[in-house]
């Protein structure tokens, strides 16, 4: 009892600190945030649902201690999904099938690209509509960008006007583009460590061959897509809702690589080739991945291929 209480404590401290980093104006600290919603992620993982709700509490008072203003924003933006996913990645549907990494994936983007959604709704209420409120944001964003040195006649020969405006934009979908990379990766990373731990209630399931999106993320993915030619909030909304799948096909399509590529000689050598590309030019090539993603999705791209082992992943 008393072990797992310290464990949640702990898990819930390191989330809260991790969190609250960029406040300080690091960039280290930026990057370390990243990974905020793991410590909670493999709390749930590994001590179960309510020791998960302790941590997000002990982050939710260091947060409150520390910095009184990110403390619900600690709760809403990264404790929230972090139990919710830990828990979907744990637990079976009520009618006892388990999740796949299709689905689980599926979640994290919609989880993700409802937050963002929710967020969106929140800045237009506070400003009494979206149209408004992009005006203004883009307006003091405008204003502080002129009064830095180089920045008053725009960028790269774009007008400052113009180029804020895409900015502020654009903003949502990529927020969108990042909660469902970093929520991903956590989950990912959350898993294995819990695994390594001996402490995963499941076995850990074969991502090459089972990270395949349920059929409904495509058509919803061509209906965002396309809605991204209309005008106002809905191209907004839509465009977020797309480039948030848009990343979830491109982890398909990254899952369908090493899957193709198993018994081939030099396997080792080309993926370290994609992710050094992945690494150096991002996020272009996630587009390729993307689009092998959807194509794996309307026609699964299979061969024959040996069984994996701990060492062929």
């Amino acid at each position: 009892m008393w072990h797992r209480i310290l464990i949640a404590l702990g898990a819930g401290l390191a989330a809260g600190v991790l969190f609250i980093l960029p406040s300080n104006g690091l960039m280290a600290g930026v990057w370390l945030s990243v990974i905020a919603p793991m410590p909670l992620m493999i709390v749930v993982m590994g001590q179960g649902l309510l020791a998960g709700l302790g941590a997000a509490l002990a982050g939710a008072l260091i947060c409150a201690v520390m910095k009184p203003a990110l403390s619900p924003v600690f709760l809403v933006s990264s404790a929230a999904p972090a139990l919710f996913l830990a828990w979907l990645c744990v637990h079976v549907f009520s009618n006892g099938r388990r999740l796949t990494p299709g689905q689980l994936l599926a979640a994290t983007a919609s989880i993700s690209i409802l937050a963002v959604w929710g967020m969106v709704a929140f800045v237009a209420a506070s400003y009494g509509g979206l149209d408004q409120a992009l005006s203004e944001i883009g307006a003091g964003v405008t204003e502080a960008l002129r009064n830095m040195k180089g920045m008053g006649d725009g960028a790269g020969g774009v007008p400052l006007s113009d180029f804020v405006q895409i900015l502020v934009v654009s903003m949502p979908a990529v927020m969108a583009f990042w909660s469902v990379l970093v929520l991903s990766a956590n989950l990912w990373l959350a898993a294995r460590v819990t695994m390594i731990s001996g402490q995963l209630s499941r076995p850990w399931p074969d991502l090459p061959s089972g990270l395949v999106l349920p059929r409904i993320a495509l058509a919803a993915f061509a209906v965002a897509t396309l809605s991204c030619a209309l005008p106002g909030p809905a191209r907004v909304l839509a465009s977020s809702a797309a480039v948030g799948l848009g990343v979830a096909f491109a982890l398909q399509g990254l899952a369908a690589v090493h899957r193709l590529t198993r018994g081939r000689a030099g396997r080792p050598g080309m993926l370290s080739l994609i992710y050094t590309l992945i690494f150096f030019l991002f996020p272009l090539p996630l587009f390729v991945a993307a689009g092998v993603g959807v194509a794996d999705n309307v026609k699964p791209l299979r061969r024959s291929l040996p069984k994996p082992t701990s060492t062929n992943p």
